[in-house]
């Protein structure tokens, strides 16, 4: 897919997404249409226009975790799409969305960015301000990323999920790079923190806004030295599912270091070759490895540990006693 041969197009569209409608009544089409379709005739009409919320389809790698677009949203609105529908309610939309013709449904539209504003429209049940072009996958998929890019509005972790998304969909590296905006260092890193963090707890601790790279770094590289298991983090999101997402992570990254002072309290030693016993507050074991010379010993260990035991238990309270 040639990245650079509508580059210009999609940074216009973006720009003209911040400026007031002058040309609403230009008859100059941005592409060559598609024939035959309502939208395609709403595309060539330029500027911004009214959109109904209803006709609007989801579209492309998914770059949120705690919104979805759906034809009919019946789920109660997020607080983030409560509050910005209070704004518009206020203040009108001041940044229009950017759609497209849909190519399966004739009249229909799919979002390439402004999913929240949609939302928020819909709460409100007012039209949508839109610009719509006619962009391929590729240019939809970068104006989809540069607008994240230059509005901040993705958290890191949505970063990371965003990316490994349209890697997913058959994109490149390298488009991801230019998608985001980002250095192959930078997509690195994000594709670490992707493999590394289980999407069940990535998902469960959610967008996490106020965390950057480095929380999220320290998560992921306790996950990979096995200091943290993916059942005992759901097991810590389980107990908090009320909570900011900000703090859903903080409680997370806590039990590393809970873990991390049980681990160091646990005493190590080694009686014989093969033979390792543990001792901590919450209990003592003994582990004998089933290999070479071991392995009768083992055996044999294991045929007799219970009068072993129980042997020892009897001399414990003949000593208790004596004492």
């Amino acid at each position: 897919m040639a990245m650079g041969k509508n580059k210009t197009g999609i940074m216009a569209a973006i720009t003209a997404a911040t400026e007031a409608a002058k040309d609403s009544g230009s008859e100059r089409a941005h592409r060559t249409l598609p024939k035959g379709t309502i939208g395609s005739v709403r595309a060539g009409l330029g500027g911004i226009q009214d959109i109904d919320t209803n006709l609007i389809l989801a579209w492309g790698p998914k770059d949120r975790l705690d919104i979805e677009l759906t034809a009919v949203n019946s789920a109660e609105p997020h607080e983030s799409i409560q509050d910005l529908a209070s704004s518009i309610a206020e203040a009108g939309q001041q940044v229009p969305v950017l759609l497209r013709p849909s190519k399966d449904r004739d009249g229909h539209f799919e979002v390439i960015y402004g999913q929240r504003r949609i939302l928020a429209c819909r709460q409100l049940g007012i039209p949508v301000r839109a610009l719509i072009r006619t962009l391929d996958d590729t240019d939809a998929l970068m104006a989809k990323g540069l607008e994240n890019a230059g509005r901040a509005e993705l958290s890191y972790y949505e970063r990371v999920r965003f990316a490994q998304a349209i890697l997913e969909q058959g994109y490149s590296r390298a488009e991801v790079c230019q998608a985001l905006a980002i250095s192959k260092n930078t997509l690195s890193q994000l594709e670490r923190i992707n493999r590394l963090v289980p999407s069940a707890v990535g998902e469960a601790i959610g967008a996490a806004p106020g965390a950057g790279r480095p929380k999220w770094t320290t998560l992921a590289t306790a996950f990979e030295k096995e200091q943290l298991t993916e059942q005992a983090a759901l097991g810590v999101l389980g107990r908090s599912s009320e909570l900011e997402s900000d703090t859903r992570l903080e409680l997370v990254l806590k039990e590393i270091g809970k873990r991390g002072k049980q681990e160091r309290s646990v005493e190590q030693r080694s009686p014989l070759p093969g033979v390792q016993i543990k001792s901590g507050k919450s209990g003592l074991s003994v582990t004998v490895k089933r290999s070479g010379d071991n392995t009768k010993f083992a055996n044999w260990l294991d045929q007799n540990l219970d009068q072993l035991i129980q042997d020892s238990f009897e001399r414990f309270q003949s000593e208790n006693h004596e004492g």
